[in-house]
């Protein structure tokens, strides 16, 4: 998947910085938010910079909080244990079926079986 198939990601203070490191490392135009961010500032640095949201914050999924259609795409990763390689694999399936374009709008709960999209 060329850079420009990519859509450009930021990710939460939760999120591990290996993670961060290895979606860069496969072309992934990745933010970290700074720590002591709050999920307001995270959402709207998301939005000013059209990147999609990475989160293990369950606030993400409460469209009253932060309704999907508002954002560039937000991914709530639900994975237990929260291993990096189990994260990253799930990842990488994801971006091969959905095209960047399609991630507007829409919430992803990932999982290791896959994923659900909510608008």
């Amino acid at each position: 998947m060329s850079s420009s198939n990519k859509p450009k990601l930021i990710s939460d203070e939760n999120i591990p910085i290996k993670l961060t490191e290895l979606l860069k490392e496969d072309g992934f135009d990745t933010r970290k938010i700074p720590f002591s961010s709050t999920d307001k500032q995270l959402s709207t640095i998301a939005k000013e910079e059209s990147r999609v949201i990475l989160t293990f914050d369950k606030h993400f999924i409460n469209k009253k909080l932060f309704p999907p259609k508002e954002h560039p795409g937000i991914i709530f990763i639900d994975i237990h244990p929260p291993k990096i390689d189990k994260i990253f694999l799930s990842l990488s399936k994801l971006f091969k079926e959905i095209k960047s374009t399609e991630f507007k709008g829409k919430l992803f709960i990932l999982s290791s079986f896959g994923f659900r999209i909510k608008t």
